[in-house]
């Protein structure tokens, strides 16, 4: 007997009955979205995929599934409920979908219903805990923290989206603080595949600059936009920048890993740069409360000072005073001295003084020669005489 001969058509409706009958109702199917797509249409289109246990390999199974718009709707409200915005590549969910076999396409699909948003909820917060453990084994997530906060942070490097809503808040609190700040930006994505790699990116680049510090800032969004934000690979760059990193992530509830490494977080761009104006005007009037206080120190010691010196002066003063009496009346005590060793005093009491003929005072008689000729000075007038004997000192006249 000749085996049994179908048509494609045939075994591609006999698959599909037969899956149908073998899944009448919807089942619930966990995995992780790829390769998502939307239509004109408003239909959605991935790959639910089982993530390999090696990052890099081949999943270990893929489904496709079509969202159809009439459940779309659906599952946009309970995704929005939750805070967690729009299906996007790498989430992790659980859906429930109808399992049967597209003939046209030659392939099993699933067609999406629902969603649970619980799940997605817990893996994200798995994950996020998954990478705040490593980084907390690895010393990093006070690593940025242990950088010494600058004084005057003009310097300020910048990382978000150009000419999103965050940018401008951002800068316009700066400009409108009327401080001179300066401020270097990198373009950023800050949502969607590949924004954590460009944000970590950025950060690094600017480290490398001469910059006081580093701001990375995002305005509000669903948890699945703010995703980038809890990438290990943006907390690795920003817990290892050589510069201290603020965060101004717009969310209210959880914060993000990004704020767990960063040296201060705030809740919004605003927030981040107003916090960055407060600093460096507190920063300024603590300068001036210091030099208003060093110039009343130092007043004070110039008075003091001022004190002690016209102290000292009227101390000289007088020290000098009576050292100029007692050295006048020294002085007066030694010209009476010499007053009374006064020749012309000796002479005046009836004394004489004898020059012999050089001129000299005579002292010895035994100086003088027979036929020498003298000079005597009287108080009155003078006289001369010759020698005509001499007697010696020692013998009585």
């Amino acid at each position: 007997m000749d085996p049994l001969t179908l048509s494609v058509a045939e075994l591609g409706l006999l698959l599909a009955e037969t899956i149908e009958l073998t899944f009448p109702d919807d089942v619930w199917v966990t995995g992780e979205i790829s390769g998502i797509s939307r239509s004109r249409a408003g239909h959605v289109y991935f790959d639910l995929v089982e993530p390999p246990d090696t990052p890099g390999t081949a999943p270990v199974a893929t489904l496709p599934v079509v969202l159809f718009r009439g459940n779309g709707v659906v599952v946009d409200k309970l995704m929005t409920r939750a805070g967690l915005g729009r299906l996007e590549n790498a989430m992790s969910v659980r859906l429930r979908a109808a399992v049967g076999f597209y003939p046209a396409g030659g392939r099993l699909q699933l067609r999406m219903t629902s969603i649970d948003p619980t799940y997605t909820l817990g893996a994200l917060v798995a994950d996020r805990d998954a990478v705040l453990r490593r980084l907390d084994a690895e010393g990093l997530l006070a690593a940025n923290r242990r950088h010494t906060f600058p004084l005057l942070p003009l310097r300020v490097g910048l990382v978000t989206s150009v000419n999103s809503a965050a940018y401008h808040d951002f800068t316009d609190e700066l400009t409108r603080s009327g401080v001179g700040f300066a401020v270097s930006v990198v373009d950023t994505p800050v949502q969607g595949a590949g924004s954590d790699r460009a944000l970590a990116a950025a950060v690094t680049t600017l480290a490398r600059r001469d910059l006081d510090v580093i701001c990375v800032v995002r305005g509000g969004g669903s948890r699945n936009d703010l995703a980038a934000f809890d990438s290990e690979t943006l907390a690795r760059a920003i817990a290892t920048a050589a510069l201290p990193v603020l965060t101004g992530i717009g969310h209210e509830i959880d914060s993000a890993v990004a704020d767990a490494v960063a040296h201060r977080a705030f809740k919004t761009p605003t927030a981040c740069a107003a916090a960055l104006v407060d600093h460096v005007r507190r920063s300024a009037e603590r300068a001036e409360i210091a030099w208003a206080a060093i110039a009343t120190r130092a007043g004070a010691l110039c008075d003091r000072r001022e004190q002690w010196l016209d102290h000292t002066v009227a101390t000289v003063a007088t020290r000098a005073e009576r050292v100029l009496v007692a050295a006048a009346d020294r002085l007066e005590g030694r010209a009476a001295q010499v007053r009374a060793h006064d020749p012309a005093r000796i002479v005046a009491r009836g004394w004489s003084i004898t020059r012999g003929p050089d001129g000299a005072v005579v002292h010895d008689a035994a100086t003088l020669a027979p036929g020498a000729e003298l000079t005597t000075q009287f108080a009155r007038g003078s006289a001369t005489s010759t020698v005509t004997a001499t007697i010696p000192g020692d013998e009585t006249p």
